[in-house]
């Protein structure tokens, strides 16, 4: 029997993670000895950053598996059942809010509508009901239909066309209150630098700190961003952890590849929705603290496109001007006004207009700068004197301090979801082969 699992919203504000109960959860599967094989890598399905009732880090998760004849349906909705509600009343948390859906593998792909949607704009709970009614009989929700179940549900329905890979280390739960102190950061920093274990964004060079930290009361203690699931693995014995840990999985996911970055119109871009922009640039605002605000329309309408000082953009956005053509890529959220904001996660500066300064002519005579007489009485040199009514000021155009191109943020401020600087021209086409046996992607 081949089954889907889909999981969101178990984490709460005293800790937890989705992913550690996804791991918990196919931890006891293994332990009992119900698994025939695996159809690929557990996934980590990022969703829509701007939702304001989001969990952590937005992140749903979802497992492909074949089961023995030993185990029915029954038997694995109880087990699934089991894990989560030990798991969330060990962390305080709520399991009213708790999603876990199960359906038959076949039918996987039919949420990727879902997925899609979870991943752009807001999807209510109204949408998800009507969208699973003709397969209701299928679609098996051991804790009810709830607000979960967008992200378990859109986890199921991911696509895979592009991808990247996370290896998470956790740590026992009588560590989580503890601050991590596992291993020298600095083979963090060297471990990015090596090509032979192709990660990325695990270190924040222009920062000096490791991003690939969780903070709080995680039980994560740390999670390895890169394109290799094999390489990944490997850098267990390179970062010589010194810290007690539980297991380690690897997860396939949409990280970093910026899929919710989609084309939109001005009119198109509804609160919480996310997508990219292009227009031309009306106004630049340069806000106190270094934030900058910009004006853009494409013929459709005018929005307000916000670029804050922490992505690292500003440098370049405070030499836009009026006639540049960009395009703005992020998610939308409500000012205090109740006017959407476009916040800025990409930039790519598709047009710079010419800029041109204008002078006084210089003195036929003399050759110092001459000065207005007024209007319609030509110019008159202040250094000799002469006077002329027939001359005309000088134009001079201007040299742009900034280029054409794609502008990302750096590793210390780009979000799950954004392509970063080093990726930029990277391939992230989902090439590894789904794993052979459970010790390719799981460690307990």
């Amino acid at each position: 029997m081949k089954i889907s699992i889909g999981i969101d919203s178990v984490d709460s504000q005293y800790g937890g993670c989705t992913t550690h109960v996804l791991y918990r959860i196919f931890k006891r599967l293994v332990e009992n000895g119900y698994i025939e094989s695996v159809l690929d890598y557990p996934y980590l399905v990022r969703l829509n950053p701007s939702i304001p009732h989001k969990t952590r880090g937005n992140g749903a998760v979802a497992i492909n598996l074949e089961l023995k004849k030993i185990a029915s349906l029954d038997t694995l909705i109880d087990e699934v059942a089991s894990v989560i509600v030990e798991y969330v009343n060990g962390i305080h948390g709520d399991l009213m809010r708790v999603c876990a859906a199960i359906v038959p593998y076949e039918l996987s792909g039919y949420f990727n509508d879902i997925y899609v949607k979870a991943l752009t704009d807001f999807v209510h709970l109204d949408y998800v009901s009507n969208f699973i009614k003709p397969i209701k009989d299928k679609v098996i929700l051991p804790f009810g239909l709830n607000k979960g179940c967008v992200g378990a549900l859109a986890a199921l329905g991911w696509d895979k066309s592009r991808c990247s890979y996370e290896l998470l280390i956790y740590r026992p739960v009588s560590h989580t209150e503890a601050d991590r102190k596992m291993f020298d950061s600095r083979f963090l920093a060297e471990l990015d630098s090596l090509e032979e274990y192709r990660t990325f964004c695990n270190y924040d060079y222009e920062g000096g700190r490791a991003v690939s930290v969780p903070h709080g009361p995680d039980p994560v203690l740390l999670g390895i961003r890169g394109l290799d699931p094999d390489k990944l693995v490997k850098t267990l014995k390179f970062l010589k952890l010194s810290e007690v840990v539980e297991g380690w999985c690897v997860f396939k996911t949409n990280q970093a590849t910026g899929a919710h970055m989609v084309p939109r119109a001005s009119h198109e871009l509804k609160p919480f929705r996310t997508g990219c922009l292009t227009g031309v640039v009306k106004h630049v605002s340069i806000r106190p603290g270094g934030d900058v605000v910009l004006s853009l329309t494409d013929g459709f309408g005018e929005i307000d496109v916000a670029v804050f000082k922490e992505s690292g953009l500003t440098r370049y956005v405070r030499q836009l001007t009026s006639g540049d053509v960009i395009r703005a890529c992020g998610s939308v959220k409500l000012w205090d006004n109740l006017r959407p904001v476009l916040h800025v996660e990409l930039l790519e500066i598709v047009d710079l207009a010419d800029k041109y300064l204008r002078l006084n002519p210089r003195c036929p005579r003399c050759g110092a700068r001459m000065k207005s007489s007024g209007r319609n009485k030509g110019y008159k040199c202040l250094k000799c004197g002469f006077k002329a009514a027939d001359l005309r000021p000088e134009t001079l155009k201007l040299l742009r301090d900034i280029n054409t191109g794609l502008y990302l943020p750096t590793c210390g401020s780009v979000k799950h979801l954004s392509i970063p600087a080093s990726l930029l021209n990277t391939p992230l086409d989902c090439y590894a082969k789904p794993p052979t046996v459970v010790s390719d992607f799981y460690s307990q």
